[in-house]
């Protein structure tokens, strides 16, 4: 394996905009796929507000697993994480409940994550792979 590629590549996919309901600045959704290799192996969704990067912050929904015509939704997982760039201090990304966003209601997956089912487990590294990922190659974020 050539030590110089990346583990995953980014794909981007589409993005929309509209208006924050309290604030009435503009917003933006971005979102594409993750492949490993010749593997698609998530999905991901960031939404955020300008000028809202320190609070509430972006939110970044992965779903992970099985993609491709033969894989269904109970292969798939919807994590959650939430983007915060407080001003003068270095920008952050936590896990956080994805029960409790809307990505959990998705046909396209068959169990949404809490935070301790992430945290401190083998999929923690993957997840935080997968974001590196996106923040490297995506360049629609920041």
């Amino acid at each position: 394996m050539n030590n110089s590629a990346p583990a995953y590549t980014i794909e981007p996919l589409d993005e929309s905009g509209g208006t924050c309901d309290c604030c009435g600045e503009a917003s933006r959704s971005v979102w594409g796929m993750i492949h490993h290799g010749d593997a698609t192996v998530a999905a991901y969704w960031m939404h955020w507000t300008v000028g809202h990067l320190d609070e509430p912050g972006a939110n970044l929904d992965l779903v992970i697993g099985a993609w491709g015509e033969a894989a269904t939704p109970d292969e798939r997982a919807a994590v959650s994480l939430l983007y915060r760039q407080p001003q003068n201090q270095a920008p952050a990304f936590m896990v956080v409940d994805a029960t409790e966003r809307p990505i959990a209601n998705s046909p396209l997956v068959g169990s949404a994550l809490r935070r301790q089912d992430v945290i401190g487990t083998p999929l923690a590294e993957q997840v935080f792979d997968l974001v590196d990922a996106i923040v490297l190659q995506d360049s629609r974020f920041f």
